[in-house]
């Protein structure tokens, strides 16, 4: 089983929004550089402006199950960076948070950018 690796300097997240190619999809937009590495590596953002601090680490959990979930089928050799879009015109509630709700955009974005490998 592979494991999730996470970018972790602003430097990296930068490089790959400014660099890298990017799908967007109606709750999220998903950004890929290829980078020199043997792994992939993601990193997952969500505004201060859409809710509070557990609604923003909710995200990140479900993504991350997400991306676990599907990692035998993730190319490697990309810094990949998900970030959440508005959904409403008021902040987002924890609770109000599902992968069924994030699912489908997640898949057609990595499909979209040619992160998932031909079966």
């Amino acid at each position: 089983m592979n494991k999730f690796y996470s970018l972790k300097k602003n430097e990296e997240f930068e490089a790959c929004i400014k660099r890298g190619r990017f799908a967007v999809q109606e709750k999220i937009v998903v950004y890929s550089l290829k980078n020199k590495l043997a792994i992939s590596r993601f990193g997952i953002s969500m505004s201060s402006k859409f809710g509070k601090a557990t609604a923003r680490n909710r995200f990140k959990r479900i993504v991350r199950a997400w991306i676990l979930e599907n990692i035998d089928k993730i190319k490697q050799g990309f810094d990949v960076v998900v970030i959440a879009r508005k959904m409403k015109d008021d902040k987002v509630k924890a609770r109000e948070i599902h992968l069924n709700y994030f699912k489908d955009d997640l898949e057609k974005a990595f499909k979209r950018l040619r992160l998932l490998k031909e079966e």
